[in-house]
């Protein structure tokens, strides 16, 4: 544990802190199957429970699980397993099998909740795409653990991305917007808040959180960098600078998505030698990912099969002209959530998304 450790409540602090660092340090002890579901329980208390063991209590028994104030408290202060004084027990509070139920059923509660009323995610052939880029950016054994990822707007990188982070959501992955401004303090407040940081906590203390939190398993998510970039500070963008200091010093996963209009004065930086390490450490340019100007034929007929359209493939070509309009994906998406509205209970067929759009 490095200079900046949390104390653990064997060294009298008792206090409900939820924090990555925090959890971290509380239940190093833990074994490895819980230790990871305990931390996203701590982000789920954080984010979902507004700090409150009560809510949680009563989300939980909703959910069948008895578990009082006081059981969740201590399982999220280190003592699943040890007592007060920080002594292991002979037995924990709690069966492990019956904790690891217990948050799983918290967790897919949460996701279905986060759908409601929500376009439903689609794993089409491009977000497949994706998830195995992620995937591949993040094995432990990989030399290059920078990834970019290159597209428009509406070819599907956010809600991928999104989903992607939701699938591995145990504080293993995170997500974060680039600031509407090239903002280093903002920047930096943003990504210390992902990991439990308050947004009103000191300069060192953000830092010293995202530190703590993150290392050789987590992966950080940064959307639209091009944002971050500064034309004022010429060779000396502070947040690329951080990112790569960051990755220096953990080994952590970063993955930057980027529009392909940044990509070219990307490439004229180059040859003044600007980001030539971050273009290096993401494998070359033949290792950027770069997505097509439009989502594809399998990309519009997967999502038109998950509404469940009538003679999908029949249409395809009708579809096709949809995601070449301004907004891309995102049209058709809308067109297919008005359209079955409109069609209720009755099958949806093409005129349905005909009269969403105004075409009759």
């Amino acid at each position: 544990m490095n200079q900046h450790s949390i104390p653990t409540t064997s060294e009298n602090d008792t206090s409900l802190r939820l924090d990555v660092p925090t959890i971290q340090a509380r239940t190093a002890h833990y074994p490895d199957e819980i230790r990871e579901p305990v931390l996203w329980l701590a982000n789920y208390v954080r984010e979902e429970c507004a700090r409150e063991l009560d809510i949680l209590v009563d989300a939980a028994k909703k959910l069948g699980i008895p578990f009082d104030k006081t059981t969740w408290g201590k399982i999220l202060r280190g003592r699943w397993n040890r007592d007060a004084a920080g002594n292991e027990t002979d037995s924990p509070i709690v069966a492990l099998s019956k904790l690891t139920r217990a948050i799983e059923s918290l967790r897919k509660d949460a996701a279905l909740r986060e759908q409601a009323g929500k376009v439903p995610f689609v794993m089409t052939p491009t977000s497949e795409m994706i998830f195995n880029f992620v995937d591949k950016k993040r094995a432990p054994d990989r030399v290059n653990k920078f990834g970019m990822i290159v597209g428009h707007t509406g070819t599907q990188k956010t809600a991928t991305l999104k989903e992607y982070c939701r699938r591995n959501n145990h504080g293993t992955c995170v997500r974060v917007e680039a600031p509407e401004t090239a903002s280093h303090t903002q920047f930096i407040t943003d990504l210390a808040e992902k990991y439990g940081c308050s947004r009103q906590a000191t300069w060192d203390r953000k830092r010293n959180t995202i530190r703590q939190s993150v290392n050789e398993k987590r992966t950080v998510i940064v959307e639209n960098v091009q944002r971050l970039y500064d034309e004022r500070q010429g060779s000396n963008q502070k947040v690329f600078s951080y990112l790569q200091k960051l990755q220096d010093d953990t080994d952590c996963t970063v993955i930057l998505t980027l529009t392909p209009v940044f990509v070219q004065k990307l490439k004229r930086s180059i040859a003044e030698g600007y980001f030539e390490q971050f273009i290096g450490r993401a494998g070359g340019e033949k290792d950027i990912l770069t997505l097509e100007e439009f989502p594809s034929d399998e990309d519009v007929l997967a999502i038109a099969k998950s509404f469940s359209l009538a003679d999908a493939a029949k249409h395809q070509a009708e579809l096709a002209r949809i995601v070449r309009e301004a907004g891309r994906v995102r049209v058709l998406f809308e067109a297919l959530q008005e359209a079955k509205v409109q069609a209720g209970k009755r099958e949806l067929t093409i005129n349905h998304i005909r009269a969403a759009r105004g075409e009759d």
